[in-house]
């Protein structure tokens, strides 16, 4: 395997970030925070997101997991109704789903682009599943999306689209979102759009749309400490990009909290996005199509790279634009075994999501063998690369040679 150019290591978070919104974070936190209130960032953040995904009802939280745990109530999922999700995802979502009481059935995957199997939903619906969620996995549009909706529709199932990954994803000219009855995003910093922690939840049925402006308007605003903790935490992961001294004198903010770790509660799936985070994600959403071409220039580089060694690739489908949030790798021997020496070989941070059906947490599943084969196989590599040339995530990549 051939060792490639980059001459320093290529992260897989935060390369989205610029100065504007550094220095947005930092007028933030100079100004006292009663004025935070006094401003119309959540209004002209609601507004941008309307006009991009043509939906008239949005609601913004401050993480994709509060967007699902919103959508589940905005759904009026109760205890006893099943949700459908795929065996290769994250415990946030089964934490929304769970919090509110809601049995999770896992439905085996497809390796070709990690989404939900149209068997393998068809395996797990019984008499008590009332919902599906489409999770579109490193941001590729999945294989069985035509069936998997219609399976939904036949059934009468809420359609969910798990856009965390995907955020500005087409398929046959529709934006990722727009396919299903309700979809949620995020913003949290490993995800297209960046605001450390972030999200929104879009519909276009009236009837959702006014179940979820209800829930929107009681969820309460983060507390003034956390929402600092976040702005630092945004500004001292910008200096670190940067190669910039930054002193990390306080607490940043996890990705993860151990309490949700252990499957508890947390404030912070009730949270309502503060005005802060709407700036940063508005500067985030407006420069989004530049974004999703360095995504992709990125993901045509390690496309002719896997070629090139002759390793498996992901498959891309024709009718759609994906946003190749991260380029997947099946590999052959497990990734515990190997992820290391990949990372130095290749000079990048290597993701491992996810290291089980419901990451990271142990999960056996034996009726999901793809989903159990890929948490064990599969990782990811970064898709927004150096710029050799300026070495400034800013500017556009210019492949070198043949990348190889």
């Amino acid at each position: 395997m051939t060792v490639l150019p980059f001459s320093r290591r290529v992260p897989l978070l935060n390369m989205s970030l610029s100065e504007r919104e550094d220095e947005a974070a930092a007028f933030w936190l100079s100004v006292d925070e009663t004025q935070w209130q006094e401003t119309d960032n959540i209004q002209r953040l609601h507004r941008q997101i309307s006009t991009i995904w043509q939906t008239p009802w949005v609601a913004s939280f401050m993480g994709g997991r509060a967007s699902l745990f919103a959508v589940i109530r905005t759904l009026d999922l109760k205890p006893g109704d099943q949700i459908v999700i795929p065996a290769f995802t994250c415990q946030c979502v089964a934490n929304a789903i769970s919090y509110n009481g809601v049995e999770i059935l896992f439905a085996d995957i497809e390796t070709g682009t990690y989404g939900l199997s149209a068997r393998g939903l068809k395996n797990v619906l019984t008499q008590r599943t009332k919902a599906i969620l489409i999770q579109y996995t490193f941001g590729l549009v999945c294989r069985d999306l035509e069936e998997l909706l219609s399976i939904a529709r036949q059934n009468g199932l809420w359609i969910i689209e798990d856009c965390a990954h995907a955020t500005g994803g087409t398929w046959k000219g529709k934006l990722l979102g727009t396919l299903g009855d309700i979809a949620f995003f995020s913003s949290e910093r490993s995800k297209i759009v960046n605001t450390i922690h972030g999200g929104w939840v879009i519909t276009a049925s009236p009837l959702l749309g006014e179940r979820l402006y209800k829930i929107y308007q009681h969820s309460p605003v983060p507390d003034i400490h956390y929402i600092r903790r976040l702005l630092l935490t945004l500004r001292h992961a910008f200096a670190e990009l940067k190669s910039r001294n930054s002193v990390l004198n306080f607490e940043p903010v996890p990705q993860m909290q151990s309490a949700e770790l252990s499957g508890l509660f947390t404030q912070q799936y009730h949270w309502r996005m503060a005005e802060p985070a709407a700036q940063l994600l508005t500067f985030q959403l407006s420069k989004l199509e530049y974004i999703l071409s360095r995504r992709n220039q990125g993901a045509a580089f390690w496309l002719e790279w896997t070629r090139e060694q002759g390793l498996p690739q992901p498959a891309v489908r024709n009718d759609a634009l994906n946003t190749w949030l991260r380029f997947p790798l099946l590999l052959t021997e497990p990734k515990t075994s190997i992820i290391s020496k990949l990372e130095k070989l290749l000079n990048v941070e290597a993701g491992v999501w996810f290291t089980t059906p419901i990451h990271p947490q142990p999960c056996d599943l034996p009726h999901c063998p793809e989903g159990t084969k890929a948490s064990r196989y599969c990782i990811n590599l970064p898709t927004w690369l150096w710029d050799e040339e300026k070495n400034n995530a800013d500017a556009p990549f210019q492949q070198t040679g043949n990348g190889a």
